[in-house]
């Protein structure tokens, strides 16, 4: 296969395009990946969200429940009902999460406060007497374990996960640069050997033909050119070592004739 000068440079562009793709596409898959890790982030961030609106409504919940106990007032006794019908639907958005124990434990809590709320409403509601301390003993005990479970929740399921994701993250990007600046550095390098091979490659043999040609004009027809490549200036070589041929042959015919 002849191996010409732009064979040659076009082989060298391809190598260096080729060094410049590949960081380029580990960047897309990277990108590619940071997305899908900022899509987890921005669940996350919603179960965050749903777990902090539940505990609300709990608080909200209790506390409204407390004041229809102390002052037992129908306005008291419908605000307790908004906040547990908030609770009802924010618990419905709850993030179910990977861990059995803290998945039943939050079931559990969930019903306990779910049964003592419909038992005070009921009593509101048909006027029996309660007795606030008993009330409000067993509504901070329940309330302290359904906080404490949705606490965990966030703790060790969300804040877990938001963690790893982050950290995921953080080796995409360490990993994306280094390969792309080793991939630019590896370029630079092969562009400037291709560069000095190229120029080192045309401009020695460049130089024995010039002072072939000197020593032509001088009329010395008796040095060879050596056929260094098989590329342009190989060619070139070949030309001017039959033209040196050529003249030589003819000069010792004009020599022989006289």
């Amino acid at each position: 296969m002849k191996l010409t000068i732009a064979f040659k440079m076009s082989l060298g562009l391809l190598v260096m395009l080729l060094l410049m793709i590949v960081p380029g596409a580990a960047g897309v898959t990277a990108a590619r990946t940071m997305g899908g890790l900022t899509s987890t982030l921005g669940d996350k961030h919603d179960e965050s969200r749903a777990i902090w609106t539940t505990k609300v409504a709990v608080i909200e919940t209790s506390t409204a429940l407390g004041d229809a106990v102390e002052m037992g007032t129908d306005g008291e006794i419908a605000m307790a009902h908004f906040w547990y019908s908030e609770l009802v639907e924010r618990y419905k958005s709850m993030p179910t999460g990977s861990n059995a124990e803290l998945t039943q434990r939050l079931e559990t809590s969930h019903l306990q406060f779910n049964n003592l709320y419909e038992e005070y409403r009921g009593k509101l509601q048909a006027r029996e007497p309660i007795n606030r301390e008993e009330f409000e003993g067993r509504m901070d005990e329940v309330v302290q374990d359904y906080t404490a479970v949705l606490d965990d929740l966030q703790e060790k399921e969300v804040d877990k996960s938001m963690e790893s994701a982050l950290e995921q993250t953080g080796r995409i990007q360490t990993r994306t640069l280094s390969l792309m600046a080793g991939f630019t550095l590896a370029a630079a390098i092969l562009g400037v050997a291709l560069a000095w091979w190229l120029i080192r490659s045309v401009t020695r043999p460049v130089r024995r033909l010039v002072a072939v040609a000197d020593n032509i004009s001088m009329g010395d027809l008796d040095m060879p050119i050596e056929v260094t490549s098989r590329d342009e200036i190989g060619e070139l070589q070949e030309s001017i070592e039959r033209m040196r041929v050529s003249l030589k042959t003819a000069l010792e015919r004009l020599k022989k004739q006289r």
